[in-house]
């Protein structure tokens, strides 16, 4: 790591770290944090702050001299089926089989099957968030959302989000059934409920049919071994 900004990104990375929680922890914008990790201020005037915050050597940040971030997690998992003092993040494992092609009739109050407990690094490089607020996983029981979720994947549902707040896959209720869909609104107020797989319909929804839906939530992530953003 050749660069400041690199080694930030790096350590940001390792530590779960978002740009809006170093900004809000040293008391600077978002915007200004942004700059400083993609390299356009080379010469942050907060250095110490950062360093302080991150808890690395600020001549290390800096330059990449000196003592290099410790390596306290080393060997850890990233997440387990207990806590413990390292593993304090839980989130459940739901019982509700959300249906991706043609929709499938549930229970109001799905049951948790297990839970999964997550250190603070596995948040952010599992999960994608800092925090469990709302974080839900749900098993995809189809094929229809291939080649961007396979049947049978583990998916990360942000429930906190119950409204449609631009194009991305969520999970929907209409006429008492529940679907996986992306949706997709159109200039006129028309929503589409698409497929990724090619081979299901894609639905048109009018403005007035999806007033009536109820948002589950907004999935953000996959959760095979290789977590990917939805």
């Amino acid at each position: 790591m050749e660069t400041l900004a690199e080694r930030l990104r790096s350590v940001m990375s390792d530590k779960g770290v978002t740009q809006q929680k170093l900004a809000d922890a040293i008391g600077i914008t978002q915007q200004s944090v942004n700059k400083i990790v993609t390299g356009e201020t080379r010469q942050p005037k907060n250095i110490l702050e950062i360093a302080k915050f991150l808890d690395v050597s600020p001549e290390w940040l800096k330059s990449g001299t000196g003592e290099e971030p410790k390596e306290n997690n080393k060997g850890l998992n990233l997440y387990q089926s207990e806590p413990d003092d390292d593993h304090t993040h839980r989130i459940d494992l739901y019982d509700y089989h959300l249906a991706a092609g043609h929709g499938l009739i549930n229970a109001d109050y799905p049951d948790t099957i297990s839970s999964i407990w997550f250190t603070q690094e596995g948040m952010g490089k599992i999960v994608g968030r800092t925090h469990t607020d709302g974080i839900c996983i749900f098993k995809v029981p189809t094929d229809s959302m291939e080649p961007t979720i396979s049947a049978k994947d583990l998916v990360f549902i942000d429930t906190n989000i119950r409204s449609y707040i631009g194009e991305g896959i969520y999970a929907f209720r209409l006429n008492g059934e529940d679907y996986i869909k992306r949706l997709q609104r159109t200039p006129s107020g028309i929503m589409y409920a698409l497929s990724d797989n090619q081979k299901y319909r894609d639905i048109e929804i009018t403005e007035e049919l999806f007033d009536t839906a109820e948002i589950i939530g907004k999935f953000i992530r996959v959760v095979p071994i290789n977590p990917r953003d939805l």
